[in-house]
């Protein structure tokens, strides 16, 4: 399963286990979140405060979900595999700011990047694209669309800005998670739902 597929077909269906984490690996969260994501500094007594537990939601395909403890738990972040923390794109839309690296696909591409397909090169560099400088292969960066004023995707970086520019065919950023998938669809992963 590839991160693009993550989310399309998303549903509580795909979730493990819900449980309580460990004091330490609650600590050890919320250390790669403050690395991952500086911006939010001064933020994170209103997303992740300190006296709140969080759950380190287990779901199909190697996917983690971060919430806080709650009797609706809403995913405030997620990684694949071990790999980077991504925003959900509410918690993204609530602060812009987290992704310092952000692409623009021009208004053509939208409907393929709302559909889930990955971001091609000229949708960034032709007119009404934007290429983010200094970004580099496997950062993570939000996706934006031409005349939109809100991220309409979160993906992971092929190449770097400088190979999007060079190249300019083929993907250059793989969607992980957008508007409309089944994260999108389904942000609070109920424990009720869940024999935990």
């Amino acid at each position: 399963m590839t991160s693009a597929d993550l989310f399309k077909k998303f549903t509580l269906e795909n979730v493990a286990q819900i449980a309580s984490s460990s004091q330490k690996e609650q600590k050890e969260v919320r250390e790669k979140l403050y690395e991952q994501f500086p911006a939010l500094e001064k933020y994170w007594e209103d997303i992740l405060p300190k006296k709140s537990d969080i759950y380190i939601i287990r779901c199909q395909g190697q996917v983690h979900c971060i919430t806080l403890v709650s009797s609706q738990p809403e995913v405030l972040f997620f990684n694949h595999h071990d790999g980077p923390y991504m925003p959900h794109l509410k918690l993204l839309h609530k602060y812009p700011f987290i992704l310092s690296k952000n692409f623009q696909v021009d208004i053509g591409g939208c409907r393929y990047v709302i559909s889930g397909a990955n971001v091609m090169c000229p949708g960034v560099t032709s007119e009404g694209g934007e290429v983010a400088e200094d970004a580099e292969e496997e950062d993570v960066v939000g996706i934006y669309v031409q005349g939109k004023q809100h991220a309409c995707a979160v993906g992971i970086m092929l190449m770097s800005s400088e190979e999007i520019k060079q190249v300019n065919k083929g993907p250059c950023i793989e969607n992980v998670h957008h508007l409309g998938d089944g994260l999108w669809m389904n942000p609070i992963l109920s424990s009720s739902h869940i024999n935990v």
